[in-house]
């Protein structure tokens, strides 16, 4: 086999090649991630609930722990999301008291689905009930490309825990985590499942193996590839 490679192509090729495999390897492992992440959400909701006092007032974080809530009170706040039906709309939160000395916790306590009409209707609550189960999920982080969320419209784009407290009339919330109401998987969890994740991985790889093969191709028409075993040369 004969190869002259093209120093100026070859050089420009490397590291769009080496992109391609990273982010193939990098779609296996979100996959990977996720099926631990539907795992774990699977093995928590089997568990039997337990008290809101239990979870956070010990040493261990309440993160996964399914809880009943005895009782959710005051003003509601919208916060743009999906209901695990993956409806686009606002997820209702209202503040509960674990107890012990830990701040109000925000508990999703219903949804208000997304319509585009002349008038603003003002959601009612959903009583909690005794038989509701949540479960604790993180609070959740700012996304790089939220919107701005807009207070006086009750309007909340990203979890802001001073500004949301000031709003309910709290001295402060918990700002390390929300109760979500225990309905079915959440959207983000399968929003993309593992399997997604592998059709990507093998997007990117299907990617790469086609530009090392317009690579190959571009250096044979132009001679500098060649296979098989190369004749004498003539003087």
């Amino acid at each position: 086999m004969t190869f002259r490679p093209y120093p100026v192509l070859t050089v420009l090729s490397i590291p769009i090649l080496a992109a391609l495999i990273f982010l193939g390897f990098w779609q296996l492992e979100r996959a990977e991630w996720k099926a631990g992440l539907i795992a774990d959400w699977e093995r928590a909701s089997a568990e039997p609930p337990i008290a809101p006092d239990v979870a956070f007032c010990s040493d261990a974080s309440p993160i996964g722990k399914v809880l009943t809530v005895p009782e959710a009170r005051g003003l509601q706040l919208r916060v743009f999301g999906h209901n695990a039906a993956g409806d686009v709309g606002w997820r209702l939160f209202q503040i509960t008291k674990p107890g012990c000395s830990s701040p109000p916790v925000l508990a999703e306590t219903g949804f208000e689905p997304l319509t585009i009409s002349r008038g603003i209707e003002v959601p009612v609550p959903i009583p909690v009930k005794p038989t509701d189960r949540f479960i604790v999920e993180a609070w959740p982080a700012k996304q790089l490309m939220a919107a701005d969320n807009f207070p006086e419209r009750n309007e909340w784009h990203w979890f802001d825990a001073p500004a949301m407290a000031a709003f309910l009339g709290e001295g402060a919330v918990e700002p390390r985590y929300i109760l979500a109401r225990l309905e079915g998987m959440p959207d983000y969890l399968t929003r993309t499942p593992p399997s997604g994740h592998i059709g990507y991985a093998v997007t990117w790889f299907g990617m790469a193996i086609a530009f090392v093969v317009i690579y190959a191709l571009f250096h044979a028409r132009a001679g500098r590839l060649r296979f098989g075993r190369q004749g004498p040369r003539r003087r």
